[in-house]
């Protein structure tokens, strides 16, 4: 194998997979295109948490970014199925909501953004949840 080749090889397993449940098809492709653009993250949209739990029987994401506001169950509701998924509680999850539900407790074992977010925040947090 040459030095290209295992330089090339390397560059596909450090590929992070991420997860976007949004139902906004505008806004999910945003993020899609965001993180797109950045060469280290691989993006996959899914519209409902119903969609994203038959996404993970072909993808295993390194993050999730949940929508609070989705057709079915809500973003929360998603989180704890993922979390409680064989490895979920090692995976981290965005919840990324302009109204995040108040009741105490509900949010402390997730990081949250609130909506309209600047790109470049997220980003930023991404960066970290991965690190």
């Amino acid at each position: 194998m040459s030095m290209f080749q295992r330089q090339a090889w390397s560059d596909v397993l450090a590929v992070k997979r991420i997860l976007i449940v949004e139902d906004d098809p505008i806004l999910g492709n945003l993020l899609l295109e965001v993180l797109q653009e950045e060469a280290i993250y691989q993006g996959h949209l899914a519209p409902s948490g119903e969609m994203a739990l038959n996404m993970l029987q072909t993808i295993t994401p390194d993050l999730f970014l949940l929508d609070y506001h989705l057709p079915g169950m809500n973003g929360l509701e998603l989180a704890d199925q993922l979390q409680r998924r064989e490895g979920g509680e090692q995976t981290p999850i965005l919840l990324m909501s302009a109204d995040l539900p108040q009741e105490s407790g509900a949010l402390d074992h997730l990081r949250t953004l609130r909506k309209p977010f600047d790109l470049e925040t997220l980003l930023q947090l991404i960066a970290n949840l991965l690190a």
